[in-house]
């Protein structure tokens, strides 16, 4: 499982943090909830962390153009920061 690690300023500017594989060596977390509970742990309580679902990630992996490739993570991350401030 991929993650996007994410911080947003004060003035709502999004800097990417770290892409994160977050499957054990082992395959004990396939798809990365014991990573995210303790990620969860965290003083964001993982609100800077966007999950890549398995289809984003293919479509990730596709992409050769830099730029359209970081507008897509950039769409990812701005989803999931939507998304998690409508459930605040």
């Amino acid at each position: 499982m991929l993650f996007i690690e994410y911080d947003v300023g004060e003035d709502g500017a999004v800097e990417l943090v770290a892409l994160v594989n977050a499957v054990e060596e082992d395959d004990a977390d396939p798809d990365g909830a014991a990573w995210m509970a303790w990620r969860r742990t965290h003083e964001d309580a993982g609100a800077g962390c966007a999950s890549v679902s398995a289809a984003e990630l293919v479509l990730l992996e596709q992409i050769e153009d830099a730029d359209e490739l970081w507008a897509e993570v950039e769409r990812i991350v701005l989803a999931d920061r939507v998304a998690k401030e409508a459930s605040w």
